[in-house]
């Protein structure tokens, strides 16, 4: 965990950054896992409406939170025991998780008005190209559009048949499964 100073910094300022990472992990730490518990007291609080298969609304929200909790809990037992080196988070990096964040939000936004799947697939869209720096041709960003429709609707059939959990209809998956009253 500790770092060797760099000829152009002094022991001393090696160490306050050693520190200052150590905070912020440590902060970090604290943030997720209150977030992680925040999860899964809300997600305790939904309506237990089991179906014949025993499979509600509340089931998989708690397994999420539950594996949400595991994996902070395992990171923060990792990063006390030393075994991971912890580096400082760059101003791309942190440029990227932003971006992120901000296309996330617009696409939970966005599936109440143009349905699960369309939204999905410019989410995998927008994603690819600010988030991973793809550089898109035409084809390449009509094929991801593609890819990421299929996907979204694959997704849309899992959710809707078997998890029996509605998701917003748009007006692709009402034209491909409108009339099989899924």
């Amino acid at each position: 965990m500790t770092s060797e100073p760099t000829l152009t910094e002094t022991p001393h300022e090696a160490g306050a950054k050693t520190e200052s990472t150590a905070l912020s992990t440590g902060i970090a730490a604290v943030v997720l896992g209150a977030i992680a518990v925040f999860y899964l007291v809300n997600a305790l609080l939904l309506p237990n409406t089991e179906t014949d298969e025993g499979i509600g609304p509340k089931t998989f929200p708690v397994v999420v939170a539950i594996v949400l909790i595991c994996t902070t809990a395992l990171g923060v037992l990792t990063l006390l025991r030393g075994r991971v080196e912890v580096q400082a988070v760059s101003k791309t990096e942190l440029l990227r998780v932003v971006i992120c964040i901000v296309l996330f939000a617009l696409f939970a936004a966005s599936i109440f008005l143009i349905g699960f799947a369309e939204a999905a697939a410019i989410f995998s869209v927008l994603t690819s190209t600010f988030v991973f720096g793809v550089r898109l041709s035409l084809k390449r960003a009509a094929w991801l559009l593609v890819v990421g429709l299929v996907i979204g609707l694959v997704l849309f059939l899992v959710f809707d048949v078997w998890l029996n959990v509605l998701l917003p209809v748009g007006w692709i998956e009402y034209l491909l499964f409108g009339g099989l009253n899924l």
